[in-house]
């Protein structure tokens, strides 16, 4: 999975975590070291990702959409590893996602040339700064989230002034974040689009149903967020040129059975492409995922491809102190793990390079400081014991890290995979 240009050219250093002091490596080179975290051969903490559970997630996930009949342009904000997305470019998504300027642009230099920009751009400044990541590739076909009439005059108003770029507008239905409330808008938002002359070709539709949730039951947030998806796709269609393919899209990663239920039926009867933009579901977690994926598995048919995704992402840290009974404190913090969707959890525990038995009930992570964890229940481990932890949220988890580790099936480390957040 390494890219080729990294490979060749990086070379990093203790100035990196899991790098030793002294040592001088490339991703070409780490093989040979044969390091395996879980015998303490690397600075801890370090993440690191399992390669055949990311694969056997990859084509699972891609098979069960490809016999679902809709397309995937997976979210690139989850790894920002542009070799990644090309990966599952490459293996059959239609394309990737991103959120801001900066994953655009990256996205763009690596190659990539069919994306979503699954947000509002903004204003005038907001729209320069896009139109001006596009300005390099004028062949990129990128469709961009509008939900207001002001953010299409400014699009319109900054691609004036940049002759030779284009842009494949989405009227964006939402509730809890972005996205027009009122079909009302949403026509709004179509004839503002309309009146560009084609500057911005009006493409379809965008939702992200996850938001719509917020403390809601599900079934109800999607009966009326849905209606609405549907009723405007339904405004865009009759406007526009007979035999167009247009572009539904949605999220898809916790709901991603739902979507399909409620938008698959309106994108076939319209001759239009259903885009799921899941992307943290090829990671997967120890938490909010594997609640989510769990969830699918019980209300519906879906259930199958949710049961095979596993976690591929393993936080590794020493026990460092054990200050008082019942009490360890960990070598890691808030700035090596997610705590925004709930605490790691304990796999395994090793000592000397060997699985312990950590007793039942399994010690649990009590709280975060900056670079220190507090356990509780501890009474199996010793200072010097090495963790393997399991995280909640792939996003928050990743964007902590500049270098990510990757693991064989044998636990030893046989890449290095950076990522690109701005």
């Amino acid at each position: 999975m390494t890219d080729a240009a990294t490979q060749n050219t990086n070379v990093f250093d203790a100035g990196f975590r899991g790098i030793s002091p002294g040592e001088t490596l490339s991703a070409a080179s780490i093989r040979a070291k044969n390091w395996s975290p879980a015998r303490g051969d690397m600075p801890l903490p370090v993440l690191t990702l399992d390669k055949p559970a990311l694969r056997a997630n990859t084509t699972a996930f891609l098979d069960y959409a490809d016999e679902a009949m809709v397309l995937l342009a997976p979210h690139a904000k989850t790894p920002m590893m542009p070799v990644f997305a090309k990966m599952l470019i490459e293996q059959g998504a239609w394309g990737a996602t991103v959120a801001n300027t900066q994953q655009l642009y990256t996205l763009l230099a690596a190659g990539i040339t069919r994306l979503v920009y699954a947000s509002p751009p903004g204003g005038t400044s907001g729209a320069r700064h896009l139109v001006n990541a596009l300005k390099p590739f004028p062949e990129a076909e990128v469709f961009v989230f509008l939900d207001s009439v002001e953010g299409v005059h400014a699009l319109h108003a900054a691609m004036t002034e940049s002759s030779g770029t284009r842009v494949f507008g989405l009227v964006e239905l939402g509730f809890g974040r972005t996205g027009a409330r009122t079909l009302d808008t949403a026509v709004a938002i179509r004839d503002a689009i309309l009146s560009t002359d084609g500057k911005i070709e009006l493409a379809g539709v965008a939702t992200y149903e996850a938001a719509a949730v917020d403390g809601r039951d599900y079934r109800c947030a999607f009966d009326e967020l849905f209606q609405l998806v549907n009723d405007a796709f339904s405004v865009i269609r009759d406007v526009s040129e007979r035999g167009k393919n247009l572009t539904i899209t949605a999220g898809g990663s916790m709901y991603f059975d739902e979507v399909i239920a409620r938008l698959e039926p309106t994108a076939r009867q319209g001759n239009a492409r259903l885009v799921l933009r899941s992307g943290a579901i090829f990671f997967s977690d120890d938490g909010l995922y594997k609640r989510g994926l769990e969830a699918v598995s019980e209300r519906s048919s879906a259930g199958r491809v949710a049961e095979s995704i596993r976690p591929v992402l393993s936080l590794w840290a020493e026990v460092i102190s054990q200050p008082e009974p019942g009490l360890a404190i960990c070598g890691f913090g808030m700035r090596d793990a997610p705590n925004d969707q709930g605490m790691p959890i304990i796999r395994r525990a090793f000592r000397d390079g060997r699985e312990i038995d950590m007793a039942s009930p399994a010690p649990v992570i009590e709280k975060l400081n900056d670079q220190h964890a507090f356990v509780r229940g501890s009474a199996a481990l010793r200072v010097g014991d090495i963790l393997e932890l399991g995280i909640s949220h792939p996003c928050t988890a990743l964007q902590r890290w500049r270098l990510v580790y990757a693991i064989n099936e044998h636990g030893i480390v046989d890449d290095i995979l950076t990522t690109h957040f701005g």
